[in-house]
């Protein structure tokens, strides 16, 4: 059995995608992590029916404002741990724990994460011990493993830094765990990232790829939208 994990904060204005706050209003970027979501909730929509997923989410009390976006095949439950590597831990053990053969998570700021990614990373984990999806800017926005390997989220990786990729790939070497390498993504954090995100969706050959209209119509229909942010 196979189970997806998606985690995420919840989309309250002024504590999500703070560094857009540059540009947008605390409301804006709200409403973009909003549109990121319900684009992720139209993907597991292809993947349902082979994978079992999950939401885990933070604060703990404000689920509701999402509770009527996120499908009902969906089991969600509150983030647990005092940093951003011991909640993935926790998420991935309690999922595991239900008798899962193997469990990916993926973070919630990558609206053009693929179907076919998802089914890689799960195929990358029949013959390896964990799997990372790996990010531009030095992170990752994907994990998985058959079992739990709770060392690789060490509380001394500097989450959100450049180094949380190659220290998590040091840790996996010397303990001798293998890793196998989901396709590279640009999580969307910065007005840069936003641009190039435009920018690659514009231009890729939209046969056979999954497209994020939720986030590309919530930049376009703005009331103050940025030029470089038009989208033709």
């Amino acid at each position: 059995m196979k189970a997806l994990i998606l985690m995420t904060r919840i989309p309250l204005p002024g504590r999500t995608k703070t560094r857009l706050m540059d540009i947008f209003t605390g409301m804006e970027c709200a409403g973009i992590h909003k549109a990121f979501l319900l684009d992720l909730f139209n993907l597991f929509d292809y993947l349902k029916n082979e994978i079992d997923i999950f939401l885990t989410y933070t604060p703990e009390d404000s689920f509701h404002i999402i509770e009527d976006m996120v499908p009902n095949y969906i089991e969600s439950f509150p983030q647990k741990g005092e940093d951003l590597g011991e909640k993935m831990g926790n998420a991935i053990g309690k999922v595991l724990n239900k008798g899962y053969d193997s469990v990916v998570l993926i973070g919630s700021d990558i609206p053009s994460i693929q179907p076919e990614d998802i089914y890689k990373a799960f195929d990358i984990l029949e013959v390896n011990d964990i799997c990372l999806g790996p990010t531009y800017d030095g992170g990752y926005y994907l994990v998985g493993m058959r079992k739990l390997h709770t060392m690789i989220f060490n509380s001394n990786l500097k989450w959100g830094k450049k180094s949380v990729f190659e220290g998590t790939i040091a840790i996996a070497n010397n303990e001798a765990l293998s890793v196998g390498l989901a396709p590279i993504h640009r999580d969307i954090d910065t007005k840069e990232d936003l641009i190039k995100f435009i920018k690659e969706t514009k231009e890729c050959d939209n046969e056979g790829i999954f497209i994020p209209k939720n986030t590309l119509e919530y930049i376009e229909n703005m009331e103050r939208i940025p030029s470089w942010l038009k989208v033709n």
